[in-house]
């Protein structure tokens, strides 16, 4: 069976939730109302990528592992001087767990992939002004 056909449904029923400050806003694939661009501080923002590093290729890891590569990706967004706003994959189901992540601002969907990818990931979700909220498949 494909990774699309196992995981699919999980993927696209999550919500992504970015957290501003205090406060946050969920985000899910295919949403058309969120065609805007928006500022964060004095981040003029017209495409963010979600990415974890929790979790590769949908192996459940303990909670050190995944911490520990939450911190890895952390690290290499900063290494890379990119910006970023702390975030959540919440599943529908109770059958997986909540992701740590980052949605990384101002970022093409060809460099989120290649990050995806270094990390091992299946998918990442991308947003550009303009356009809906989607699912990048990386396998």
């Amino acid at each position: 069976m494909r990774v699309q056909e196992v995981f699919g449904d999980l993927y696209q029923e999550a919500s992504y939730r970015a957290y501003l400050g205090k406060s946050y806003v969920d985000f899910r694939v295919s949403e058309r109302n969120r065609d805007q661009s928006w500022f964060f501080g004095n981040q003029f923002v017209t495409s963010w990528a979600f990415i974890s590093g929790e979790n590769p290729k949908s192996i459940r890891l303990t909670e050190r592992e995944n911490m520990a590569r939450s911190r890895m990706l952390l690290r290499h967004l900063n290494v890379k001087n990119m910006k970023y706003l702390l975030g959540l994959g919440i599943p529908d189901s109770d059958d997986w767990p909540v992701e740590s992540g980052f949605f990384v601002l101002n970022i093409s969907s060809i460099e989120a992939s290649r990050i995806g990818r270094k990390f091992r990931q299946n998918a990442i979700l991308f947003f550009r002004v303009l356009k809906s909220v989607e699912l990048v498949w990386l396998v």
